[in-house]
């Protein structure tokens, strides 16, 4: 049975074969969105599970857990695997969490809009800019402003045009706690500069979960709207 706040592609796939002239590739599509929300949960559920048994989190100041920072405790080698693991899964989970955002501008934009982007001029950004007003757009603008979504698209540039943010253990005598943090890292677009404070692994995870799961929300306004009226592109959604 499927969740009364669930995405339901199935629905969508069933309107594109009924409406589109050439539904293949919209098809495709909705089939890349919903492999990659498989890829993201894969990705969030290696990274949480990546230093299980290799930090202790139940006593943060144990010799144990200082002597891996320190570089001097016998399972070394399986803290440095674990923390490989961990690092990957994360560059993965926000990689993804990031490009579903430009697959839904490409379903948006076959959809929608009256005069579609050619594929390599679209994504999120330039597809919202041209949409005409719609609860989607407004759900789609508060995405773009937000805090979580600015983090990981300047997270995703940064390690991707200039240099992997740090990934470290940390044992914090002020919050009593021990695991990997996430470097602050300062991110310079169109000469305006923002710097991104340190974050804890699960804190970071849990924005990009929040990144991830407003594409259900915008996914269920495109089906309300696209489903429900002529399916024309350009009309306007309700």
């Amino acid at each position: 049975m499927k969740s009364p706040t669930a995405w339901n592609l199935e629905e969508l796939r069933s309107r594109v074969r009924m409406v589109q002239p050439d539904p293949d590739q919209v098809l495709e599509l909705i089939n890349s969105i919903s492999r990659s929300i498989q890829i993201f949960q894969y990705h969030m559920t290696t990274a949480r599970g990546a230093m299980k048994g290799i930090i202790d989190e139940t006593k943060p100041q144990s010799s144990e857990n200082l002597m891996l920072i320190f570089g001097v405790s016998e399972r070394q080698d399986q803290f440095a695997y674990a923390k490989i693991v961990s690092e990957a899964n994360i560059l993965g989970c926000l990689y993804t969490a990031r490009s579903l955002w430009d697959l839904f501008g490409q379903l948006v934009n076959a959809l929608i809009l009256v005069a579609p982007l050619t594929v390599d001029c679209c994504n999120i950004k330039s597809v919202h800019g041209l949409m005409s007003a719609s609860p989607l757009k407004v759900k789609l603008d508060g995405l773009l402003k937000s805090h979580w979504y600015t983090y990981v698209e300047a997270f995703i540039n940064t390690t991707k045009h200039r240099q992997l943010v740090q990934h470290m253990m940390t044992v914090s005598i002020e919050k009593d706690r021990a695991g990997i943090r996430i470097g602050s890292f300062a991110y310079n677009r169109y000469n305006r500069t923002k710097l991104f404070k340190t974050y804890w692994c699960h804190e970071v995870l849990e924005g990009a979960i929040e990144v991830k799961n407003k594409i259900i929300e915008c996914g269920r306004l495109l089906n309300a709207s696209y489903v429900n009226h002529d399916a024309q592109p350009g009309a306007p959604l309700s």
